[in-house]
């Protein structure tokens, strides 16, 4: 089986089981494969799919399969917490073509105080886990919104990519059983959130692939509305 094909079946898991967390509702997105075959942008072949959801701690929770079929794939997945709860904000994202993976990134990334015990007990498990994963890889500097437990590695192997996904899917389990305690305020939370989506907003290679694929005016309404839309309080407008 190749990686393109595992990620492609991790993806799909996810986006089934996910329905099933608490609280969980399933928020409407847009087609995007169709809306660029219909505006007529669409590059080259693709395989697309956005499962975004909201459960009763977290206000987005959203799961991308993107793949150039027999070239390379991407598994996004991406959760922002309800502005008034006390959790972390949880990126996972793995690349992979078909026999080999060159990435795999992995944080619970800080929000509030109150998620600072959370964001620490986790990174005392990733830092056990680490040398399981791969080579370690350089973050360029809009990367400072992660946590200095953050994984970034190159899997070596096919079995520090299959360590890198079970240890994904064991975070994102973590968050979704977290307590989440309730703040007095949402400022610092909604903040918190507005900048890591401006940071990531920053990450070129992302913004270039998807152009390439689907061109320049699609990649950037589907990055500031899908993948990383602002707060609800601070929304664009």
């Amino acid at each position: 089986m190749t990686l393109i094909r595992r990620l492609d079946e991790t993806a799909q898991a996810l986006a089934e089981a996910l329905p099933g967390a608490a609280g969980a509702r399933i928020l409407p997105v847009p087609d995007w494969l169709q809306r660029a075959g219909q505006e007529g942008t669409l590059r080259r072949p693709l395989a697309w799919r956005n499962t975004v959801l909201a459960t009763a701690t977290l206000r987005r929770l959203h799961v991308e399969y993107f793949a150039i079929p027999g070239e390379i794939a991407v598994l996004h997945v991406c959760a922002f917490p309800h502005l008034d709860r006390a959790l972390p904000i949880f990126g996972f994202d793995v690349i992979a073509g078909r026999d080999r993976a060159t990435g795999c990134f992995l944080d619970l990334s800080p929000s509030v105080p109150e998620a600072e015990a959370m964001v620490a007990a986790w990174g005392g498990r990733a830092a056990a886990r680490l040398p399981s994963l791969g080579l370690q890889r350089s973050l360029p500097e809009w990367t400072a919104i992660f946590s200095p437990q953050a994984v970034a590695v190159r899997p070596a192997d096919v079995a520090g990519f299959d360590a890198g996904l079970d240890f994904g899917r064991e975070s994102l389990a973590m968050l979704l059983a977290a307590e989440a305690p309730r703040l007095q305020e949402t400022t610092a939370m909604a903040a918190a959130q507005r900048r890591y989506v401006e940071a990531q907003r920053r990450n070129d290679r992302t913004r270039r692939m998807l152009a390439g694929c689907i061109g320049t005016a699609l990649a950037d309404a589907f990055i500031a509305t899908c993948l990383f839309p602002l707060p609800p309080a601070m929304a664009e407008g």
